[in-house]
């Protein structure tokens, strides 16, 4: 299945799939989760991440579990830190 992909303030190396302007599509497979494409997408390494899928937030606990459907709408938030 396919699922669109909009990274906000992603300054990482390219991804392939992905426009230069955050916006894009991968292809995944049928049980997809959060959590499979935010590793596909390689922005999540020990960072807690914030997800929306289509525009309702995925809490990073949930990141496992929340299955994706084809055609949805997955926006990425680089790790927020700082004080």
């Amino acid at each position: 299945m396919r699922v669109n992909i909009k990274l906000v303030a992603h300054s990482g190396a390219p991804i392939s799939g992905i426009a230069a302007n955050g916006e894009g599509s991968l292809e995944v497979p049928d049980d997809a989760t959060v959590a499979d494409v935010l590793g596909q997408l390689d922005v999540a390494k020990e960072k807690l991440t914030m997800a929306l899928v289509n525009e309702a937030v995925v809490r990073p606990a949930l990141h496992r579990e929340h299955r994706l459907h084809d055609g949805d709408l997955v926006t990425v938030f680089p790790p927020i830190e700082g004080g």
